[in-house]
């Protein structure tokens, strides 16, 4: 029988974080969710089982980073999922408390998840971690703050594959393009975004949903990718192939 693995989620009370929590749990890990919201995070667990248990904890808040560690005592696979989403705006009109806000949360909270628990799985001798890297981590767009953090990310995330690969702790990304969560479900709802042209935007022709990247993310840390480190997987129905290839001066002609 394999042995159940300790799965630690950040963010994992919502949205792509949520998906990744009942992925790993489905297949009999044992999961620890952290979370700010106490009252989804606590029913999610009681829904899943004895197996998995949440903790209240603000990602950026170092203290009880280091105290919610100490009381799982060991983590066999890390995915730093929280952060927070931006709306487009002007680089020149961006207000620099929204972008410092997004710099904690979605860079420096993920870099001080992964300092506590890597430190764990280093005197271990083993371990995988996933971050949520974005399309943006490569592409221009006008979520100026949260492009930023999400290149930090993926850059952060292959100097940890260099440096921790030697204690047998894999790292990589995935990022996931547009996601139909119930945070951009509101987006949609409120008029911020425009799902036909989001879809139509994609080689596949549909929406990335959150099981689909919670299913790349538990494959990068299964043992079928057991030399795999240091890359970012996108998740994005083909938008990446497809938005450069629309884009082209040269096309066929139409069907």
């Amino acid at each position: 029988m394999t042995e159940q693995r300790v799965v630690v989620v950040t963010g994992g009370a919502s949205g792509i974080g949520e998906g990744i929590v009942r992925r790993f749990a489905g297949a009999g890990d044992r999961i620890c969710i952290l979370d700010i919201n106490a009252g989804r995070g606590a029913a999610i667990a009681t829904e899943l089982g004895p197996d998995v248990t949440f903790h209240q904890v603000d990602t950026s808040d170092r203290a009880g980073l280091e105290a919610t560690a100490e009381a799982i005592g060991r983590v066999d696979v890390l995915v730093p999922c929280a952060g927070l989403l931006q709306n487009a705006v002007r680089v020149l009109d961006m207000d620099l408390e929204e972008a410092e806000r997004l710099l904690r949360i979605n860079y420096l909270a993920v870099l001080s998840t992964c300092q506590v628990f890597g430190r764990m799985m280093k005197a271990q001798g083993a371990g995988a971690i996933v971050t949520i890297a974005s399309l943006t981590s490569t592409r221009a767009s006008a979520q100026v703050a949260y492009n930023a953090t999400k290149a930090s990310v993926m850059s952060l995330t292959e100097s940890m594959a260099a440096e921790l690969g030697q204690y047998g702790i894999r790292v990589n990304a995935v990022a996931p393009g547009y996601t139909l969560t119930p945070a951009m479900q509101a987006r949609i709802d409120s008029g911020e975004r425009d799902p036909t042209a989001i879809v139509e935007a994609s080689a596949l022709k549909k929406w990335v949903t959150p099981e689909d990247v919670a299913n790349a993310v538990y494959f990068l840390c299964s043992d079928q990718a057991c030399v795999i480190t240091g890359v970012t997987l996108p998740i994005d129905a083909g938008w990446l192939a497809y938005t450069a290839f629309d884009a082209y001066a040269a096309k066929p002609p139409p069907e």
